[in-house]
């Protein structure tokens, strides 16, 4: 039976050898390492992780791919397949993997990293391709810093590796590629993770504006930020201080006046 790649699904597989080489070296994939591999497809990324891990996890949504996907790993005794949607995936799998790796969907770029991210069990990298305008976004610096350069940079640090050109897939997407690899920390620099997305949405949900639209004086003026600062002008050093003085200023005027420290 041929296969079709699904667009509901956002399918494009990966048919460059060399491509498929530069993800698996840039994972630094080691025979210690149980690799967590995202949207395995047929299998391609996954032969090669094989030879170089441990164990490999293949999670793959697709339940037409799957037969395929076993028949190409046929005789490969370190591969386990999950026919499962990876946002939705059995935490013990996240528990016992040091290394996530994949060409994934891009519409579940941002809720994956996410859910990785905010899992208790975090691994020691995440190495995806994704699309190059995400990426981008990703390991941005300032001037050009994102909400999500600065969430990710919380958890660990993040660069592009190669930009991939669409001809590297089957069908081809519209838009540039790139292989971003993350670096996790032992542990994030702000731990409650969930208040610091919320805290960096706030301050990144009017870009184009000044933070003194978005936080009171006082909260910017203890965090020696320039009331005229824009956010992606920001380091993450200065969202971190930010974030800290106004939990600060939060915890001290509780009893006082509640909690009437951000201005929405």
């Amino acid at each position: 039976m041929e296969l079709r790649p699904k667009r509901s699904l956002g399918q494009n597989f990966l048919v460059d050898k060399s491509v498929v080489e530069d993800l698996v070296k840039s994972s630094q994939v080691k025979k210690t390492d149980t690799v967590l591999e995202v949207g395995a497809g047929t299998g391609a990324v996954t032969k090669n992780l094989a030879r170089l891990a441990g164990k490999v996890i293949a999670v793959e949504f697709d339940s037409d791919l799957i037969p395929t996907l076993k028949t190409h790993l046929r005789g490969i005794k370190n591969v386990e397949v999950v026919n499962a949607d990876v946002l939705d995936l059995d935490p013990e799998y996240f528990r016992s993997s040091s290394k996530i790796v994949g060409a994934i969907p891009y519409q579940i770029t941002s809720p994956l990293i996410h859910k990785i991210l905010h899992s208790q069990f975090r691994p020691k990298s995440i190495t995806f391709i994704v699309q190059k305008e995400v990426a981008e976004k990703i390991a941005a610096t300032p001037p050009d810093a994102t909400y999500l350069s600065n969430f990710v940079a919380n958890f660990g640090e993040a660069r592009i590796i190669k930009v991939i050109k669409p001809g590297a897939f089957s069908p081809q997407p519209k838009v540039d590629s790139a292989i971003i690899h993350i670096e996790l920390y032992p542990k994030p620099k702000v731990e409650d993770t969930l208040k610091l997305e919320k805290f960096l949405h706030h301050g990144f949900a009017q870009p184009r504006k000044m933070l003194h639209h978005r936080f009171e004086a006082g909260i910017l003026a203890g965090s020696k930020i320039p009331p005229q600062a824009r956010p992606a002008h920001l380091s993450k050093e200065d969202w971190r201080n930010l974030y800290r003085e106004l939990v600060r200023v939060k915890e001290r005027s509780k009893t006082r006046r509640g909690d009437g420290t951000w201005r929405n």
